[in-house]
């Protein structure tokens, strides 16, 4: 990136120059749309800009505020804009660039502003969005978008927007009540979702009233660059990224979900982010497409364990007390960014989210354990385990409140491939005990899910770790409010043995 910079301050420096440096002071507040913010670097196929100067983009064009950039086929624009920021529109784009204000004197009180109406465009960002994050904003048809000192892709459509990001991180909100088109800076309230780098290849899709993290496969988003583009501008950081392993979409932390391994639920009661994929809550269905497998040490397919819902072998009571148990190789790990009301000793923020190690998750905390926590599962034995520590959350009307876990049991047992558990919990807000209890197959990947025919029944889904000698799972349970309402008791667990 050395040279990227070089080279960013030689064209700057030509662009000032050009104009007598009178852009560079403008006082702030003064109208802009007369004067240039921005030259272009690389130009190729039919583009054009639509505004001040109606007239084709090629190499040393200048853009000024109220230019609307159109592209064709096969068409690719590149932007440096004053403050060093460069822009990058794709083939089939409309970008409109609604306010550049920056005093490289004050760049704390800079104003940018874009709209992408249609197609795909990069962004990075220079001193302005750097210095004044409150007040840069790209927005969409259907999602506005603000920055934490970034370099993010946006591609959207009428109705739908995806953004990925190659460095730092950005905040992507549903346009609508809470988050005006008119507004400068990140979105906030419920729906408003942080998307960082370092979550891997992961986009955030964005429709009416949504924001989905999915899994970035190739062609997803990204349009490849052009050829002939300079490589500063092509290459920028993102060669990086490519070394990020792709994640599966149970590994995405969403809430409204409960993922683990490769078995997505959606929690009955929460419907923010809820995934496309989420698992129906039919048990002839789940074992066919998620158990479809012979244990490797006989014959018993997992239909039959699920149609058949034997209840497990009653196991003995553990020997030792979770006191003494081993060190746990699970790590807490925590999505959101600030506690659940009423939480005491909230897990730790996650800052460099590593996905491939995440095991469950419940869209709001995880637990991660070592890449090959799953690498060993025994196939024989019965065992009962101890409930380490458990986290557990009523669904609200303004969100997420802070429940308890009084006490539970899991029973596994390898042999058969099934397990049996039970959680004893509260809430404030509810009267009496809440209890859950479940039972169904375990893979031999380790992985293991309640099976139900019933959407009300409890749900769980979890997993084997550490050779057999600790499990996770999240859970969710139906539950009525004492005062009538409808809503789910969910969180996640953690065992050992």
């Amino acid at each position: 990136m050395k040279g990227f910079k070089v080279q960013g301050k030689e064209l700057a420096a030509a662009f000032f120059q050009c104009f007598g440096f009178a852009l560079l002071f403008l006082p702030f507040g003064t109208t802009a749309s007369a004067q240039p913010v921005g030259e272009v670097l690389f130009a190729v196929g039919s583009a054009s800009v639509q505004g001040s100067s109606g007239s084709s983009l090629q190499r040393g064009s200048f853009v000024s505020v109220g230019d609307v950039l159109e592209t064709g086929a096969g068409s690719h624009v590149h932007i440096r804009f004053v403050d060093g920021a460069l822009l990058s529109v794709r083939p089939n784009s409309r970008l409109a660039i609604d306010q550049y204000q920056f005093d490289a004197e004050r760049p704390q009180a800079s104003q940018v502003k874009f709209q992408l109406r249609e197609g795909t465009a990069r962004s990075i960002t220079g001193k302005a969005g750097e210095s004044a994050k409150e007040r840069f904003r790209l927005n969409t048809p259907v999602a506005a978008v603000g920055v934490r000192g970034t370099d993010f892709v946006t591609a959207t459509s009428a109705l739908r927007t995806s953004v990925v990001v190659n460095t730092g991180a950005v905040v992507v909100a549903p346009l609508g009540q809470g988050c005006s088109a008119d507004s400068l800076g990140p979105c906030e309230g419920l729906l408003a979702r942080v998307l960082s780098a370092e979550m891997g290849r992961v986009l955030a899709q964005v429709e009416p009233g949504a924001v989905r993290f999915l899994p970035l496969r190739p062609g997803r988003i990204e349009q490849a660059p052009h050829p002939a583009e300079p490589a500063s501008i092509a290459q920028g950081s993102s060669q990086r990224r490519e070394q990020v392993e792709p994640v599966s979409a149970a590994q995405i932390a969403t809430p409204g979900v409960l993922t683990a391994g490769d078995v997505t639920i959606q929690i009955n009661g929460l419907s923010a982010g809820a995934q496309a994929n989420s698992a129906p809550v039919n048990a002839l269905f789940a074992a066919r497409t998620l158990f479809s497998e012979q244990r490797s040490q006989g014959s018993a397919d997992a239909v039959g364990v699920a149609q058949t819902a034997k209840p497990a072998t009653s196991l003995p009571l553990p020997l030792n007390p979770a006191t003494s148990l081993p060190a746990s190789t699970l790590e807490w790990g925590r999505w959101a960014s600030a506690p659940i009301p009423g939480e005491s000793d909230p897990a730790p923020i996650i800052e460099r989210a590593d996905y491939t190690r995440m095991l469950v998750s419940d869209g709001v905390n995880a637990i991660f354990g070592p890449s090959d926590a799953r690498a060993v599962t025994p196939k024989e034995g019965q065992f009962q385990f101890v409930l380490r520590d458990a986290r557990a959350a009523l669904m609200t009307d303004a969100g997420p409140t802070a429940g308890r876990i009084q006490g539970g049991t899991l029973g596994i047992d390898f042999a058969e491939g099934s397990f049996q558990t039970s959680l004893r919990g509260s809430h404030e807000a509810v009267d009496g005990t809440i209890v859950l209890t479940a039972q169904g197959p375990l893979r031999s990947d380790g992985l293991f899910r309640a099976v139900s025919n019933d959407a009300l029944d409890p749900q769980v889904v979890g997993v084997v770790a550490n050779a057999g000698k600790e499990a996770v799972y999240v859970f969710s349970t139906p539950v009525k409010t004492r005062g009538g309402s409808s809503t789910s008791f969910f969180g996640l667990t953690r065992w050992g043995r």
